[in-house]
């Protein structure tokens, strides 16, 4: 039970990383700087920053507004 617990817990530290990488490089592809992505979604430049280098993880909701934003699937 334990191994199942630390590979659900690297497999998810694995996806949250892809996806704010993903994210990251999206928002440079269109041209817009963080602080523009974070007044679309709510939230500060700061806030932005910290998702993309890591620092703290963005909320289900926070990912969803990003996906249609940038019209991909976050599956």
């Amino acid at each position: 039970m334990r191994d199942n617990n630390i590979n659900r817990h690297q497999a998810a530290n694995r996806y949250t990383t892809e996806l704010r990488l993903r994210f990251r490089d999206l928002r440079r592809e269109n041209g817009l700087s963080q602080a523009k992505l974070g007044e679309l979604i709510g939230v500060d430049q700061a806030t932005i920053s910290n998702f993309e280098s890591g620092r703290t993880v963005m909320s289900v909701k926070q990912a969803y507004e990003m996906a249609l934003i940038f019209d991909i699937e976050l599956a």
